[in-house]
C-alpha cells in the first residue's frame, strides 16, 4: 500500500500549537510527580520503531531536577508529540534519526532556546517540525532537499546562536586590532622629535 505524502507545514504547526497539556507539563521522577519522560520515550520507541527501548537508550531521559535538564526534557516531550503525528506514525521511521533527534538535537536546541518559546514563537514551532521531519528522513510537499535545508537554516536557533557568537568574536577581534593600531600610532607619534 503506498504511503500518503506528508501534509503541508501548516498542519504540523497546528499540531504543535494544539499540543495536549501532558506534553507541555513539567518533567518529573519518582515521588515528585510530573511527566516521566523516560516512559513516554520508551512507549514512543516501541510504537514507532516496533522495538522495545533498552535501559541504556532510555538513560538520557532520566530527570535530574536541574533547570537545564527540565528545559531539555520539555523539548523532548514536544518532539515526541510531533513524532506521534498521524502522518509520521504510520511510516517506517529510521531509528537512528529518531534517537539523534531526541537525544542530541533536543539537547542542542534546549541549550540555546527556552521551551516556553515554543508557544510564543512560530519560528520555534517551525524549527521543531522541520527538525523532526528531517530526522524522519522526509520532506514537506513541494520542497526539494536543498529547499528544506535552507529553510531549516533560516529558523535554526542553534545556527543563529553560532552566527551571533561568531559575529561578536569578529567584532571583539576588530576592536582589539583597532586598539593595537591606535597604540602603535601613539607610540610612533611620541617617539618623533617635536619640530618646535
Amino acid at each position: 500500500m503506498p504511503v500518503a505524502p506528508l501534509p503541508p507545514l501548516a498542519e504540523f504547526l497546528r499540531w504543535i500549537s494544539e499540543m495536549p497539556p501532558a506534553f507541555r507539563a513539567e518533567p518529573g521522577a519518582g515521588s515528585r510527580g510530573g511527566v516521566r519522560v523516560r516512559a513516554v520515550v520508551g512507549d514512543l520507541m516501541e510504537s514507532l520503531l516496533h522495538e522495545p527501548a533498552d535501559q541504556a537508550s532510555l538513560a538520557p531521559f532520566n530527570f535530574t531536577g536541574s533547570i537545564t535538564d527540565r528545559n531539555r526534557l520539555r523539548w523532548v516531550l514536544a518532539a515526541c508529540h510531533v513524532l506521534w503525528h498521524p502522518a509520521l506514525r504510520g511510516r517506517a521511521l529510521p531509528a537512528d534519526g529518531v534517537r539523534r533527534l531526541l537525544v542530541q538535537e533536543m539537547a542542542a536546541l534546549a541549550a540555546v532556546a527556552p521551551f516556553d518559546g515554543l508557544a510564543a514563537e512560530e519560528e520555534r514551532r517551525e524549527e521543531l517540525a522541520r527538525r523532526t521531519i528531517d530526522a524522519a528522513g522526509l520532506r514537506l510537499p513541494g520542497e526539494s532537499e536543498t529547499d528544506a535545508a535552507d529553510r531549516l537554516t533560516q529558523v535554526d536557533s542553534i545556527e543563529r546562536r553560532r552566527l551571533l557568537a561568531a559575529a561578536a568574536e569578529k567584532q571583539q577581534r576588530a576592536r582589539e586590532i583597532q586598539k593595537e593600531l591606535r597604540r602603535r600610532a601613539e607610540a610612533e607619534a611620541a617617539s618623533k622629535p617635536s619640530s618646535e
